[in-house]
């Protein structure tokens, strides 16, 4: 099997290229140059946004599949404007799939995404794959229209199999942003515990995105179709859980608890919305982030056949 994997310079798709089996041959894709460390991996340097640059990609001999990983990551708000999240996220992507569907049509294409397409409007409840979706920032508006690019190119015959992948919040031992914010102070000079902790958020686990990757490579179903599922860990943790385990990793430095009550940040979010308007509705769902469950629906994950083997626990304190 020959697979592409694009942005293999970035977090995820690095840890793709390290990660996957060595009895897959891998062409890794990105618009840096540089070196990889596997020694086996072909290095392609290429601007994606480039139709003609992307299409020398596939002079040779096509892949089986293409793994695309690469694009704009979520930045701070303002940092990028959204003609650039549209043209590099979403743009790039269908002028990918559409140079990799000339070079073979059997082509498996799987679309790295993000759960953030649902937005903000299912605070509480678990969401699954058929929810509404109704992105709230350029960013997961950029991932949703790649969505709809992809699956319109795959029902008009250009490519055989499409899985779209919606990733909740990645973390590993050296990456655990979206997690450190919702229990950390700022610059880390304590933890805080909102409410009583008990608030349970899906994440996932690099390595368990990892093993899924080569699952669905190597799984061979034969038909032409499109899947979409939501990407987490087996269960989700709640806030008081993930304290408790950066504490016990040996990673962060020892700091004291500090209990925030919800209507202190219910009050906190209403204030700032009244007076930030054009960031209210932002600002709301930070409260809802801290307040409520943020739970998505993996069922579909977990009926495919993959069961992921890595936790919270095992990826900070190394027990597997």
């Amino acid at each position: 099997m020959k697979i592409l994997v694009t942005g293999a310079s970035g977090h995820i798709g690095a840890s793709l290229l390290t990660g996957i089996a060595s009895d897959i041959e891998i062409t890794g894709v990105d618009i840096a140059d540089g070196s990889f460390q596997r020694e086996n991996i072909t290095r392609v340097q290429a601007d994606l946004t480039d139709p003609d640059s992307a299409a020398e990609i596939f002079k040779g001999k096509p892949p089986d599949a293409i793994i695309h990983c690469a694009g704009i990551a979520h930045q701070k708000f303002g940092a990028v404007d959204a003609a650039s999240y549209m043209r590099v996220n979403s743009e790039a992507t269908e002028n990918l799939a559409r140079v990799a569907a000339e070079a073979n049509p059997d082509l498996h294409f799987i679309f790295l995404s993000t759960i953030s397409v649902y937005g903000e409007n299912h605070p509480g409840q678990p969401v699954g794959e058929d929810a509404l979706c109704s992105p709230s920032s350029d960013y997961a508006f950029s991932k949703l229209d790649a969505e709809r690019r992809l699956i319109r190119l795959h029902e008009e015959g250009l490519f055989k199999k499409l899985t779209i992948l919606r990733l909740a919040p990645v973390y590993d031992r050296e990456f655990a942003f979206n997690l450190e914010r919702r229990v950390f102070a700022p610059k880390k000079t304590a933890y805080l515990k909102f409410g009583d902790g008990e608030q349970e958020m899906s994440a996932l686990a690099k390595p368990n995105l990892v093993e899924l990757a080569e699952y669905l490579l190597k799984r061979q179903t034969g038909n032409r179709e499109i899947e979409i599922m939501n990407v987490c860990d087996r269960s989700p943790y709640s806030f008081k859980e993930i304290i408790k385990t950066f504490k016990a990793s040996g990673i962060y430095p020892a700091r004291p608890t500090m209990t925030i009550p919800l209507p202190v940040v219910w009050s906190a979010t209403r204030i700032a919305g009244s007076v930030l308007r054009d960031k209210r509705d932002w600002l709301h769902s930070c409260y809802d982030k801290l307040a409520l469950n943020l739970i998505f629906d993996n069922s579909r994950m977990l009926q495919a056949g993959f069961k992921p083997g890595h936790t919270l626990d095992t990826v900070f304190t190394q027990r597997i």
